[in-house]
């Protein structure tokens, strides 16, 4: 379906940065919804009136488009499809397909079916060995009839034409072609936040990177050491003084979030419950934070931090948990991260073991 002349002609229309995530078997309004849409900014509306609404260079909005069994949604100057995780969680019980164009940094391709990623790679160098995904070459035939070539075979000289082949390559799988002009009539509408719609992000966790000045490596290591319980206790007990160091301890809903992390049942937040939005307009300031002035900018940064360690400790997995609390205190934000918080939730992870251990 379609043809590359198309496909480049589409590209020019939308610009450096678009995002077009095609989702099979759902209309215009769950498509958006799968991408973390705010129930409440989905709506018809003109694209171009709804992107002037945001302040922030580049806005989380959408604008989704029917077409045959499939709904679009795309991002102009945005590219929350092309994460990997909400590309999968949006594929549950069906498919999904993302193509990115983005200038300024790497484009990318993905197709996930039922909630796993079957393939993605980099459009412009598409090499087998870095393909990823359950069956990372599964579509190879399909990637051959539209011209790509693994770069040992083509010398670079499709590589111009890379994104255009990778929305023809989705509108082959698909069979429907996005029409040119899309974004020039009212259509359905939304600000997009994927943290509602991914329960967990490997970005969340504490990973011992040489690159934080050795900061992270001993809590890493404490984290591994303890066991289950202690991580759980100490991981819970940690978000609760990060979110008293930050004015948020009397947050409506805070509390019976984290008592259900203590208790290690799985626990979501929904976006319309009052922690919800709370979390929304965390988002919100963090997102603005180096706008702000100096004084408000430290907690808008602390706020972004938090939000990250909240989700994490959530976390059935009680490790995972304790590696999203921990990564806050690499921030050395005043209160939030320094070295003797670090050292004090190392020592909270070793007391248990050293309690325990046989006379």
């Amino acid at each position: 379906m379609g043809d590359l002349a198309g496909a480049e002609l589409l590209w020019d229309d939308l610009g450096e940065i678009a995002c077009l995530t095609f989702v099979r078997g759902v209309d215009e309004v769950e498509a958006l919804r799968r991408l973390g849409a705010y129930p409440d900014t989905i709506g018809e509306k003109d694209p171009g009136d709804f992107l002037e609404e945001f302040e922030v260079d580049f806005p989380q909005v959408a604008v989704a488009i029917g077409l045959g069994s499939w709904s679009v949604v795309i991002e102009p100057v945005g590219f929350c499809g092309a994460d990997h995780l909400l590309l999968s969680a949006a594929s549950v019980g069906t498919e999904a397909i993302v193509v990115l164009r983005h200038d300024y940094a790497s484009a990318a391709f993905a197709y996930a079916v039922d909630g796993a990623l079957i393939t993605g790679f980099e459009p412009s160098y598409p090499a087998p060995t870095l393909m990823h995904g359950v069956d990372s070459q599964r579509l190879w035939p399909a990637m051959r009839e539209v011209g790509f070539r693994p770069p040992d075979e083509d010398g670079g000289e499709n590589s111009q034409h890379s994104t255009a082949m990778a929305l023809l390559l989705a509108q082959r799988i698909t069979g429907v072609v996005v029409p040119r002009g899309v974004m020039d009539e009212p259509r359905m509408c939304a600000e997009l936040e994927p943290w509602f719609a991914v329960a967990y992000n490997p970005g969340d966790l504490l990973i011992a990177d040489q690159t934080l000045e050795g900061h992270a490596a001993p809590l890493v290591a404490a984290v591994q050491a303890a066991g289950p319980a202690t991580q759980r206790r100490v991981a819970v007990a940690e978000v609760r003084r990060q979110a008293k160091a930050l004015g948020l301890d009397r947050t409506l809903g805070l509390d019976d979030a984290l008592s259900a992390a203590a208790a290690g049942v799985g626990y979501s937040i929904a976006v319309d419950s009052p922690l919800g939005r709370q979390v929304r307009a965390w988002l919100t300031t963090s997102r603005k934070a180096s706008k702000l002035s100096p004084g408000d900018r430290h907690h808008a940064y602390g706020l972004g931090w938090f939000i990250g360690a909240l989700r994490g400790v959530l976390n059935p997995d009680p490790r995972l948990a304790a590696l999203a609390a921990a990564k806050p205190l690499t921030s050395e934000i005043p209160g939030l991260g320094d070295h003797a918080l670090r050292a004090q939730m190392i020592e909270a992870l070793r007391a248990s073991k050293s309690h325990t251990a046989p006379r």
